[in-house]
């Protein structure tokens, strides 16, 4: 489905390419995991009980800046994880309606998708002398906007029975960023941190890209993402953190 996303938002920047830029990403992201299910029974830690420590991600984003007046740029993220992880509990654990208290199978199965309308405010840089040499002090970009995030998330456990829990949620967001821009650099940071009755997530980027040749850069950065969910009696507090490292076309 996100693939199909992404393809037509390509084709529709390739319709008028005089007012929409577009840069595709695609990458792979290492997390480390963690975070607890607690209920009536007694916490579980997804590290210490259930043995998810890191795991490997597909990591894949369309940006697509667009020169109309009033009209919002659009940055779509994805990235995709399944990790597998056997433990032998040593205390009694709930998960969804299921008791365990031996050797377990557990699964993750977790995708998030970013869907990012933002304003970009430019600020030109300047040129300047320092000790007889001529420099330029590189240009900031400014970003505003609202993030609405679709989180799917999945954890079964498994050992003469299943038991699963599933959080199926979209969560708004405001959305704040910066990017410094410096011949072929860019640094770029952002934000999105929201708190509810029923749901709160945070997440925020940092990372460098370097262009190659024209169209072409390489990008390392570091993503983290968590939420906390009350999915009937168990409220669930997961995080995803580590480095990603990928390619960027623009176009």
């Amino acid at each position: 489905m996100l693939l199909k996303l992404l393809l037509f938002l390509f084709i529709l920047s390739e319709l008028n390419a005089s007012k929409i830029e577009a840069e595709f990403e695609a990458g792979i992201y290492l997390p480390n995991l963690g975070g607890t299910i607690t209920n009536s029974v007694a916490p579980s830690n997804f590290e210490d009980d259930f043995n998810h420590v890191k795991a490997e991600a597909t990591y894949l984003s369309l940006d697509l800046t667009l020169d109309y007046d009033y009209i919002p740029n659009l940055f779509v993220s994805y990235y995709y994880m399944q990790n597998r992880e056997n433990a032998t509990l040593e205390k009694n654990v709930r998960v969804a309606d299921g008791d365990f208290n031996s050797s377990v199978v557990s699964s993750l199965d977790y995708q998030v998708i970013n869907f990012t309308l933002y304003q970009d405010f430019k600020v030109k840089g300047s040129r300047f002398s320092f000790f007889g040499g001529d420099f330029y002090s590189g240009d900031l970009e400014f970003d505003a906007g609202v993030n609405t995030k679709l989180l799917l998330w999945e954890f079964q456990v498994t050992d003469t029975s299943s038991s699963w829990i599933k959080v199926n949620t979209f969560i708004p967001l405001p959305y704040v960023g910066v990017k410094y821009y410096l011949y072929n650099l860019t640094l770029y940071g952002d934000t999105s941190i929201l708190a509810f009755s029923k749901a709160n997530s945070s997440s925020y980027r940092l990372g460098i890209d370097y262009k190659v040749v024209e169209n072409l850069s390489f990008s390392a950065g570091y993503i983290y993402e968590q939420f906390e969910v009350l999915e009937e009696q168990d409220s669930v507090d997961f995080y995803t953190s580590g480095y990603k490292l990928s390619v960027k076309y623009a176009f």
